[in-house]
């Protein structure tokens, strides 16, 4: 779509979108490939990008497109070395109820990931909180997410006080 594109370019020329106003079903889920693309092009873009979704077939959905990115990056050496110079798997995590968090995006805090999770598992992250995270990890979890990260915030409109929390607490340096 013509405004892929225009959002690779964007990212590109360092140049990151507060919102984008996309209709259903036109390839939202395609930021994380343009993220991706972006990035190992050398673009100044945040290492980590975080697509929360406000219901679970949609977070399943968009793990799909997160681990098939993973394996197109593991496919193309060129690609694999520019994100990973290190080696290893692009992190790809999946936060949501009835799913344990592989916690591969935590690992090297240096190395682009992909989070996909639902409003209440990133939300409770950033906040200090966190199901099923111990104490100790919070405050690291919350960091992470709130540093160096893009967020794509799907279906935004059906969200307000999460978008809110997002200004507040991301975008207020």
């Amino acid at each position: 779509f013509p405004w892929q594109t225009r959002l690779l370019q964007r990212m590109r020329d360092g140049d990151i979108p507060r919102s984008l106003d996309v209709p259903t079903g036109l390839g939202k889920t395609a930021t994380m490939a343009i993220w991706l693309v972006a990035r190992a092009l050398g673009a100044r873009v945040p290492t980590r990008l975080v697509y929360v979704v406000d219901r679970r077939a949609v977070v399943d959905q968009a793990t799909d497109v997160a681990a098939n990115l993973r394996s197109w990056v593991a496919e193309t050496p060129s690609i694999q070395e520019a994100l990973l110079p290190s080696g290893g798997a692009l992190p790809v995590s999946t936060l949501r109820g009835q799913f344990v968090d592989n916690r591969e995006w935590l690992e090297d805090p240096s190395t682009p990931a992909i989070v996909v999770g639902t409003i209440d598992m990133i939300g409770s992250r950033l906040l200090f909180e966190g199901y099923r995270a111990s104490r100790r990890i919070r405050p690291y979890m919350a960091g992470l997410l709130g540093q160096d990260t893009l967020f794509v915030l799907d279906e935004a409109h059906l969200v307000p006080p999460f978008e809110r929390l997002l200004e507040r607490v991301v975008l207020d340096d």
